[in-house]
């Protein structure tokens, strides 16, 4: 299962250490990098525990035990990444970086076609 999760713990990573350099004002941008860096770590244990529970549902016969599995990890990536999005829009009151939550949507869109891409493959 760790071989299947390869690209997904690269796209993490390498986040992880935009993250930081967005954190460190390395670059000069617009985007709260410790945003950033909390959505990535909450999509990336989503799509890690998905992942695991596909896996120990993969031998069962019914394909439609599959397609409920991959639908309930999107909703469930779409409700938590919502929620704190509201947390953190609500918290950061004027301070709020919607350039952050853009980029933590693109990021929702990456891991859900990783995730589906990790799931289907392995069920060949």
């Amino acid at each position: 299962m760790i071989k299947k999760l390869q690209p997904a713990f690269i796209v993490s990573a390498l986040v992880i250490v935009i993250a930081i350099l967005l954190i460190t004002k390395t670059f000069l941008t617009a985007i709260d990098g410790r945003v950033v860096l909390v959505a990535n770590l909450l999509l990336t244990a989503i799509l890690i525990w998905n992942v695991w529970r596909n896996f120990r549902a993969s031998d069962d016969k019914n394909p439609h035990v599959m397609v409920r599995g991959v639908m309930s990890g999107v909703v469930l990536k779409l409700f938590v990444l919502g929620g704190a999005a509201f947390i953190y829009l609500y918290a950061a009151g004027a301070n709020r970086n919607t350039n952050a939550l853009f980029v933590s949507m693109a990021l929702y869109i990456v891991y859900t076609w990783l995730e589906v891409r990790i799931i289907t493959s392995q069920k060949k």
